[in-house]
């Protein structure tokens, strides 16, 4: 028997394989890999006869422009000025057409210093050929308002496959080590379901893993085929093979192709799900036979999968405050009652049935009493216990064992297979198969241990998840199994696994009880009385909050989508705003939403450029923004910033940025973006939404002012703050001289159409009300960003209507509403709050309409309340 074998199988085959280079490509398609300084094509693969009309022999070292027109070259020159092509960009047909009867689509992108340029057959009859747009709008239409998860899921799969057309469409979800489970399934009829399938970790091998995070979307349109080479194999500029990481066309394993052929799969395209930078999981799409997907219709389902994992991480993050939440109004509870005592340890005994059902609240009540769990308290060397634990001997060993492993612990220790890292439980794992543990002193001795008992559990593989071990040249390797028929196993001493909310809500309780033993118990009871005062207007907060920012990332899809003249434009447009406001509330939640360093913000938002534009000046004295024009004015820095990659200082190597900013003499903030160098501006012919967002939304959200001047020898922007927008400052010289102030808009002319007030503190969705109002034929009166514009044009101005945000940045619009209804001006209620909870009595019985909502949801209910 060789090495290996005595050694122990070789597992790690799939995990060595380099797919990310395989130097070949499917072969229905071409790719030309060019030299990007000089433009000159170094290697090629594929049909370039049918799709170029040239023979691969003759194309390998001439220039680009031998093949494609003069326009088609200038337009890839443009796009590696102005891009970094990270990702791959989309030209459909007929962009880059070569043959006069032969549609193509192109797509290019940099790697490792090479342009690759991928080819294929472009599908002009495809029905969302045409309005891919409308595609990417149905597909999400309804799937927010999906009651729970497994719904949510199991829409979007449906929504996938009336699309893409595949047999079988999957949300394969990654359980904690790793395997894959089908959560959700959408199938042909006459199919055998998938649906609750268990599948090991080593079936994605951990290259595959990486580089699903980075690449949205990988397509195989047949598993049988003669791969493209390609010529030749090493690139002969750089000397090594060709990194295809982010290629469409790249060449797929002979391991997975083997896989997919098993499972009786002929095509196949996954779709990536990515929630805080981890792989949460895939959309898998299945074809029993040959399939090739149009690429713009790729191009709608990556966006899908881009904008689904939006709006999962939004779910699952509400669904984890809301279980902090409830966990610590159970830790109110406690803590109140330990207020009582003057010796905590004796305080911990008493409340051990309390604590018993501490973990519980957080979501598992159920479950805890299903499993009949215990707990144990150890503390001054006494040991305590309720429920089903191990004895008191036991638990002494455990404990002693838990002090060695806790100084590299942040004090909690959890774990659902306590037999397997502490052999001696193995004895008591009927009761003590699962364990987390807290240590609840300042020296790792005192602990609180709550107990789940062992669990047999029946999972269903598809297959036998232990993969036949096959001999051949290389020794012993993992091959793909054959049979993918459900396959039970049962597995014992393991618990009930410990959700993140139950870690969250024992580090809650750690940090409670440290609070107790460092201070006096009176203080600390006063403490968290209050903290419990809190909880009631938090859970109302959390409401409000999440659906603000669905209705924030609505409008915003919406204004970008109007402004847009293609999928492409729309799809870089919205993932770009998207990323920047999910950098602004990165920094908010390292604050703890208390303010962001306005140098730091700026800093986040030029750190794309600084690579290859290191010429920019940020200076200002220190100062912390509040939390809402962070957001604002991240998004108008942002907007700067791509203009000046586009068409300004960024475009070119010599150009420069300064940004300065001070405090004036009434305590505001001048900031000012000022560029050099670049090429010679011009004013733009029209105002699109990114000018909008610097002149318009940004004055609005922050009640500031911005200035755009497009001097030819660079754009300048002023941007002016209220004080009241900074958090802190430190102490910094003031401008001698007020900046020019912008005129006062001017007044509107009377109408004799109806009047609709619009109070809303957002701007973005203030738009889109805009724009459902201006649909009806009506006339906006405002908007009103605060409550004493609202109050004014309550009292003043003529009107049919009102449209009132029940929040205006902190301040209820009660007293609004109040002049209306004495008025007798009918009104609407917009708001992310719970409405049978937030609305005072008095106007308990006018209508709300719930964020985010939808244009036709506004003018269905201006239309039902004016008949």
């Amino acid at each position: 028997m060789n090495d290996t074998m005595d050694g122990g199988v070789d597992l790690t085959n799939c995990d060595r394989e380099p797919i990310q280079s395989p130097g070949a490509i499917l072969p229905h398609g071409a790719m030309l890999v060019v030299d990007p300084a000089t433009m000159r094509i170094e290697q090629v693969a594929g049909d370039t006869g049918r799709l170029f009309g040239k023979d691969p022999a003759t194309l390998a070292e001439r220039d680009l422009s031998d093949l494609f027109s003069p326009q088609q070259v200038e337009r890839l020159q443009e796009l590696i000025r102005t891009f970094s092509l990270s990702r791959s960009r989309h030209l459909l047909d007929p962009l880059m057409r070569v043959v006069a009867d032969t549609p193509i689509d192109a797509s290019v992108h940099l790697n490792g210093g090479n342009l690759l340029i991928e080819v294929e057959d472009a599908d002009l009859n495809d029905r969302h050929a045409i309005d891919p747009l409308a595609c990417v709008q149905d597909m999400f239409d309804g799937l927010s308002d999906a009651p729970d998860l497994q719904a949510f899921c199991q829409l979007a799969a449906e929504r996938v496959r009336s699309v893409a057309g595949y047999d079988r469409v999957m949300v394969y979800r990654f359980t904690a080590d790793e395997a894959g489970w089908v959560y959700a399934e959408a199938l042909r009829p006459d199919m055998t379901p998938f649906l609750d399938l268990h599948y090991p970790a080593s079936d994605i091998p951990k290259q595959a893993r990486a580089l699903y995070l980075t690449s949205w979307l990988r397509l195989i349109t047949e598993v049988d085929y003669t791969p493209a080479p390609l010529v030749p194999q090493i690139n002969p500029r750089t000397r090594q093979p060709v990194d295809m990481s982010h290629a469409t066309l790249r060449d797929v394993s002979p391991i997975h192709r083997e896989y997919l052929r098993n499972m009786g799969v002929d095509a196949s395209m996954s779709i990536s799900i990515i929630c805080e930078g981890k792989l949460w999981g895939l959309i898998a799409c299945h074809h029993q036979t040959p399939r090739r997907l149009p690429r713009h219709l790729r191009a709608v389902c990556e966006l899908f999968g881009s904008m689904f994992s939006l709006q999962l991480e939004v779910r699952l993050r509400a669904e984890q405050l809301q279980s902090r939440l409830l966990s610590r109004k159970a830790l109110s509870v406690i803590m109140r009652a330990l207020a009582g005592e003057d010796d905590y340890a004796v305080g911990l005994v008493a409340q051990k049935n309390l604590l018993l059902d501490y973990i519980a609240a957080g979501g598992l009540a159920l479950r805890a009493a299903q499993t009949s769990g215990g707990i144990a308290i150890r503390v001054n060397s006494g040991i305590t216990a309720a429920g089903n634990t191990p004895n008191d001997e036991q638990i002494g060993a455990l404990t002693d064992w838990l002090t060695t492993r806790m100084a590299d612990i942040e004090g909690v220790f959890a774990t659902d297979r306590l037999g397997e890292v502490y052999p001696p439980a193995r004895e008591y794992a009927d009761v003590a198969s699962g364990m987390m543990a807290v240590s609840v002193s300042r020296e790792p001795r005192d602990f609180v241990l709550w107990f789940r008992p062992e669990v047999e559990q029946s999972v269903r593989w598809g297959g036998d998840p232990h993969k036949p071990v096959e001999f051949g040249p290389n020794g012993t390797r993992l091959t793909p199994r054959k049979s993918f028929e459900a396959w039970s196993e049962t597995v014992r001493g393991r618990s009930t696994p410990w959700l993140p909310s139950e870690g969250d809500a024992a580090f809650d309780l750690r940090v409670s009880l440290l609070e107790i033993v460092l201070r006096r118990i009176d203080a600390a009871a006063r403490e968290r009385l209050r903290a419990w005062q809190q909880e009631q207007l938090l859970m109302s907060e959390l409401d409000h909050r999440v659906k603000n920012t669905l209705a924030n990332i609505q409008a915003l899809v919406s204004q970008t989508s109007r402004s847009a003249l293609t999928l492409a434009t729309f799809t870089e447009g919205l993932n770009r705003r998207i990323r920047s406001m999910s950098r602004a509330h990165s920094l908010l939640t390292k604050s703890r939403w208390e303010g962001v360093s306005l140098e730091e913000l700026i800093r986040e938002e030029m750190h794309a450029y600084e690579a290859e534009h290191p010429n920019f000046i940020v200076e200002g004295p220190a100062l912390l923004l509040s939390p809402k024009t962070a957001l604002s004015l991240s998004l108008a820095i942002h907007e700067l910033a791509t203009n000046a990659a586009k068409y300004g200082a960024f475009s070119v190597s010599s150009g420069r940025i300064d940004v300065t900013w001070r405090f004036g003499i009434s305590g505001e903030l001048h900031l000012l973006w000022s560029e050099s160098g670049g090429p010679a501006v011009k004013a733009p012919d029209r105002r699109g939404f990114g000018s909008t967002l610097i002149e318009r939304a940004l004055a609005i959200e922050t009640g500031g002012r911005s200035t755009l001047t497009f001097d030819p020898a660079g754009v300048r922007c002023l941007i002016t703050l209220p004080a009241s927008a900074v958090e802190r400052r430190a102490q910094a010289p003031e401008l001698r001289h007020e900046p020019s102030t912008i005129a006062d808009p001017p007044v509107r002319s009377v109408s004799t159409t109806r009047r609709i007030l619009i109070v809303e503190d957002s701007a973005l969705v203030a738009m889109d009300i805009e724009g459902a109002i201006a649909e009806l034929g009506w006339e906006v009166v405002g908007p009103a960003y605060r409550l004493s514009e609202a109050l004014r044009l309550a009292k003043v101005e003529e009107l049919d209507a009102a449209l009132l945000d029940v929040n205006l940045d902190g301040e209820m619009s009660w007293d609004a509403a109040a002049i209306l209804q004495e008025r007798g001006i009918p009104f609407i209620f917009t708001t992310g709050y719970d409405s049978t909870t937030v609305l005072p009595d008095r106007f308990a019985r006018h209508t709300v309409v719930s964020k985010p909502f939808h244009n036709s949801d506004i003018a269905n209910a201006l239309r039902a309340m004016l008949g």
